[in-house]
């Protein structure tokens, strides 16, 4: 998937119709994922994007000529996503259900930004908001281990799957994980962000669990690109 000068520079406010907080709203996070895919060719790449939330990214590739597959398991995000390509102009195949009902189908490209923030016990209502779209278990991988374990079975060949999360939940364990399942995987974007409430609200707990440096303000967001090439077997387990 070579570079497009039709890759997504704009993108859709999906946040009007979520007035009471209820659906995850397009943040720095969202931004780095969609900017990543400047990288790519969107012009009719099949795509799924899962854990779709507001529909931010969903409706950003398909503005860069994707054919796209929204999902995401909560009623109110297939709303909003829903809401959002309608008010973008752009044709969505918007699908309520959970990550594992996707296996059995492949596409060209998967972009995820999935719940990634640390939840120790005790937290899990410590701020305001969607809590489901970003608690994540204690370390953070809950819903990772998930989308690493799903991703080489979905990927085309030739196909690209782009993944924001926090460093905090393990970065170098995602590229691990999908390096091991044959893909060629690393960091193609990073960015340094200030706390938001939520880490805010649960930073001693973080500290006290060996997840946070007690030092710093700043959280590292990061985009982790899988590619399968050519020569990397479907299913296989070397390292690329």
């Amino acid at each position: 998937m070579e570079k497009s000068t039709l890759a997504p520079h704009r993108s859709a406010d999906p946040v009007d119709e979520d007035r009471n907080g209820l659906v995850y709203r397009p943040q720095d996070d969202t931004s780095l994922l969609i900017d990543a895919l400047r990288d790519i060719d969107l012009r009719g790449a099949r795509t799924v994007d899962l854990c779709s939330g507001s529909g931010a990214v969903a409706v950003s590739a398909a503005l860069g000529g994707a054919a796209v597959t929204a999902v995401d398991s909560c009623p109110r995000a297939i709303a909003a996503t829903s809401q959002a390509a309608a008010t973008a102009g752009v044709i969505l195949d918007v699908v309520c259900a959970d990550l594992a009902d996707i296996a059995g189908q492949t596409f060209d490209l998967i972009t995820c930004n999935p719940p990634y923030v640390p939840t120790p016990p005790g937290t899990e209502l410590s701020a305001p908001g969607p809590n489901h779209a970003w608690n994540a278990g204690p370390d953070g991988r809950d819903v990772l281990d998930v989308v690493c374990a799903l991703i080489p079975g979905l990927l085309a060949d030739r196909g690209a799957a782009f993944i924001v999360q926090s460093a905090l939940a393990g970065g170098d364990q995602t590229v691990t994980a999908l390096r091991a399942a044959g893909l060629r995987a690393s960091v193609v974007r990073e960015r340094a962000i200030a706390f938001g409430p939520v880490l805010r609200s649960r930073r001693k707990e973080l500290v006290d669990a060996g997840l946070l440096d007690p030092t710093t303000d700043l959280e590292s967001i990061v985009v982790i690109r899988a590619d399968r090439t050519a020569d990397s077997q479907r299913g296989g387990r070397h390292e690329r």
